[in-house]
């Protein structure tokens, strides 16, 4: 939340930015209280060169025998054990707690604060003292704290890989690394993923990053952490004289360092309120574009879809998953844009019509994409290719020859079921009226 969980709302608390020596004893003083409770207590290595926190990040483990196992019940108690005067549970991610700021050390002044939560305009209100958001997150399994850990170390560092890797296939979210399938990734986000590992040290080889660089701690500067990210397998830069902008990274499917037109949304948005990101797409980039640095990248999004599934044998999902839905997409494509367009529009002043072309409709799906034979019409030739697909010209060529026999058997079935309705009816109304 970046510190301002408690900024807003009837009651809001002040959450001023901590000095370093400030974040230190308060994590400190946290972890000293938490370890009583919980086997593991970490935190995800700060970014680089930060001289104040907006929050502070804890991640925990094994809640220690004799305490509650459940997530809600166990952030409850972390908040009695820190003192916390105010709490926002969030399942499934990190909870907010506001402790007070520590009482042996200088308050931020009254400007420090205000700078936080803006100009209080308006009759002046008593000063509310200052308190810390501290985030909570209690993981039900080790590897889980783990993968935290890895995706929340050095800041922003993830937002820099993450739209590196992307135009090749590739995602990292909260939980895993994950495999797009190109064909549903635009339909279908969370279908298109197929997933790779949760495992950290798997990702980084994957991806071609040192495993020691990145957990030795905080990176002493900005661009130690670019350079460091830069050493992606999946990352490069055209030459400056190839550019018409400088201040972009990719699009889908195209590599890092084109024009900033080229950004995806999310990537524009992140610019606006990640500085660090914003420095790697505005000066890093456009600075090794016109070193000449990063330039080569023989890679392709079909590359490295083929060394993942190699890597972490996930090939017959991927091949299953994309054929299912290749298939969906033809029968809805037949259905749409062949078997609709082949039969007339009706006389929308003639109710015959109307229903006769709604149970030819109906009888032509069921036919063709179904294989009913109810209407004593089937194909005697395949519709379908070898690889399961409509013909397009076939249907055409069964619809035209068969459409009015299908059509008088569709509509002659729908009156039969009508007539056996009303005569249903009949005789119910005529047993309550006997009763």
């Amino acid at each position: 939340m970046g510190g301002n969980a408690f900024a807003s709302g009837p009651n809001p608390l002040p959450t001023p930015r901590m000095p370093k020596d400030v974040y230190l004893l308060v994590k400190e003083r946290c972890y000293s209280i938490l370890r009583e409770l919980y086997e593991v207590v970490d935190t995800p290595i700060e970014g680089p060169g930060k001289e104040d926190f907006g929050d502070l990040d804890i991640l925990l483990f094994g809640p220690k025998p004799g305490l509650p196992q459940d997530n809600e019940a166990g952030i409850r108690q972390v908040a009695q054990a820190l003192g916390a005067v105010r709490v926002i549970y969030i399942p499934e991610s990190s909870s907010n707690l506001a402790i007070p700021w520590p009482s042996d050390v200088d308050q931020p002044s009254k400007t420090q604060q205000n700078a936080e939560g803006g100009e209080q305009l308006g009759p002046q209100v008593p000063t509310v003292a200052p308190h810390i958001q501290v985030d909570v997150r209690i993981c039900d399994d080790l590897k889980r704290l783990q993968w935290q850990l890895f995706k929340h170390a050095h800041g922003d560092i993830w937002n820099i890989l993450g739209s590196t890797i992307r135009p090749f296939g590739l995602t990292a979210d909260e939980d895993a690394l994950w495999l797009r399938i190109p064909e549903i990734e635009n339909a279908n986000r969370k279908r298109a993923k197929i997933f790779l590992t949760s495992d950290h040290e798997q990702v980084m080889d994957f991806i071609g990053l040192p495993t020691p660089g990145y957990w030795d701690g905080p990176f002493d500067t900005l661009n130690d952490l670019y350079e460091y990210a830069a050493q992606c397998r999946m990352f490069s830069v055209p030459p400056s004289a190839e550019r018409s902008d400088t201040s972009g990274t990719s699009s889908e499917g195209s590599s890092p360092g084109q024009p900033k037109r080229k950004l995806k949304s999310n990537d524009r948005r992140r610019m606006n309120y990640r500085p660090i990101f914003r420095k790697w797409i505005e000066e890093f980039v456009p600075e090794c574009s016109k070193q000449g640095k990063f330039r080569e990248l023989s890679l392709t999004r079909e590359e490295v879809t083929q060394q993942a599934m190699d890597k972490f044998a996930v090939k017959d999902e991927f091949e299953q998953r994309r054929r299912e839905f290749l298939v969906e997409r033809d029968r809805d494509a037949i259905w749409k844009n062949v078997i609709k367009l082949q039969v007339p529009e009706a006389d929308l002043s003639d109710t015959k019509s109307i229903t006769f072309r709604g149970c030819l409709l109906k009888a032509l799906k069921k036919i063709i994409l179904e294989g009913d034979d109810t209407y004593g019409a089937l194909p005697e030739n395949n519709l379908k290719d070898e690889n399961g697909f409509f013909i397009p010209e076939a249907v055409k060529t069964f619809i035209s020859e068969n459409m009015d026999d299908i059509g008088y058997k569709a509509y002659g079935l729908h009156h039969e079921a009508y007539l056996l309705s009303k005569e249903n009816k009949a005789k119910d109304t005529f047993q309550v009226v006997g009763t």
